[in-house]
């Protein structure tokens, strides 16, 4: 049925505009942490593998909330939605820096990733919602947005590790800030039931949901195993590995995610032009080369090579979970609401998958060679690629 009430020209660029704050929120908030882990890692005094399994609760939390995401759309809206869970991330964020130890650490990012899971689903079944009224393609620049959002997340992170920044006083900061912007964030969200309700289509059985959507979200499950190498192990692996300082070693992460904004924000015009089969096989193709590059640095101590390797991994895997979305959102017979968190859902796997597991691997074999668990991963989403082909080529909305 269509919207009872359409929206119009402004109220869809004021959506737009509170809808890309959002998406920069979410992805501000966790890239903060990330250049601070080394320093986490020295602080309570952990082995590779405990801060892997640590940062790894983050996506069993988001795990653990995400399969509720899509009943919780229904529920309260995704506009919402996203505003609350928004504001909780913000505000949760200190956790990480005030954890006195391993158990309290592995606690604070389950609370964050369970946060972040709902917020998520919610912005981006929003964000589907405002690009059907622009009657034309907008979702990957919405990425972009998530993607400078960890732009700016990383350079405050690094800013403030160079500056030796107490982590739980830089971690409140700027976990009540954002937390600020997404309640503000709240008054120019489309508003309305028929926000959700703007795609037709039932809600199969959760199981069936879930087999039917699997394929695609498969392709997201290998892209973030392959965002994981660098957002998780960039910073420690220049620092631990090729004697890089802590400034330094967090360069790589913050011109991995500008790599990753400038694809984003350029991704829509690929698609239009290529198709997401295509794009996402060269996109997962390139990664692998980025990381053949990390790997290669290692023995030299090359930090350059390495740096210029995380680059490749940002462009990469910039287009990937926004082509598993857009197909998703575009499947027959299911509401968008319910794909969008499902698919979203299930691709929180790789980022349980991959900090354990690479952290495992380091200990046992070093940080450089376990690169070759998401080189694995990339190469795999190139040639499942063609999964996406068996739901519709997503339609301009």
């Amino acid at each position: 049925m269509p919207p009872v009430h359409a929206p119009t020209a402004t109220d869809l660029r004021r959506a737009r505009l509170a809808v890309s704050a959002l998406f920069l929120v979410n992805g501000a908030l966790m890239a903060n942490v990330l250049p601070r882990l080394p320093q986490i890692k020295d602080q309570l005094d952990l082995s590779n593998a405990a801060l892997g399994a640590a940062v790894a609760a983050g996506p069993v939390g988001g795990l653990l909330a995400g399969g509720a995401a899509g009943w919780l759309i229904g529920r309260l809206g995704s506009g919402r939605l996203t505003v609350v869970t928004g504001s909780l991330y913000g505000v949760l964020l200190v956790t990480v820096g005030i954890a006195p130890a391993w158990l309290a650490l592995a606690a604070a990012f389950l609370a964050l990733g369970a946060s972040d899971a709902v917020m998520d689903a919610g912005m981006n079944a929003h964000g589907i919602a405002v690009q059907r009224g622009y009657e034309r393609s907008i979702l990957h620049a919405f990425h972009g947005w998530w993607s400078a959002g960890t732009l700016v997340g990383a350079a405050c992170g690094a800013v403030a590790a160079a500056l030796d920044v107490p982590i739980a006083i830089h971690l409140a900061t700027v976990g009540l800030v954002f937390a600020l912007v997404s309640l503000a964030a709240s008054r120019l969200l489309l508003r309305g039931r028929h926000v959700d309700a703007a795609r037709e289509g039932s809600v199969p059985h959760p199981l069936r949901l879930v087999r039917v959507l699997a394929p695609i979200a498969l392709i997201g499950v290998l892209g973030v195993m392959l965002e994981d190498a660098a957002q998780t192990w960039s910073t420690v692996y220049l620092a631990d590995d090729l004697g890089a300082v802590a400034g330094l070693a967090a360069v790589a992460f913050v011109l991995y995610t500008a790599t990753m904004t400038a694809g984003r924000l350029t991704n829509d015009r690929w698609i239009d032009r290529w198709g997401g089969v295509t794009v996402a096989r060269v996109g997962a193709l390139t990664a692998v080369a980025g990381l053949v590059l990390v790997a290669a640095a290692g023995p030299a101590g090359a930090i350059p090579v390495a740096i210029a390797g995380f680059v490749l991994v940002g462009a990469g895997t910039s287009p990937l979970f926004p082509i598993m979305v857009a197909a998703a959102s575009s499947h027959p017979g299911v509401s968008t609401g319910h794909a969008v968190a499902v698919v979203s859902w299930l691709a929180r796997g790789g980022f349980v998958i991959a900090p354990a597991l690479i952290g495992v691997a380091a200990d046992a074999v070093g940080l450089g060679a376990a690169f070759a668990i998401p080189l694995a991963a990339g190469l795999g989403a190139a040639v499942l690629a063609g999964v996406l082909l068996r739901s519709p080529a997503p339609k301009p909305a």
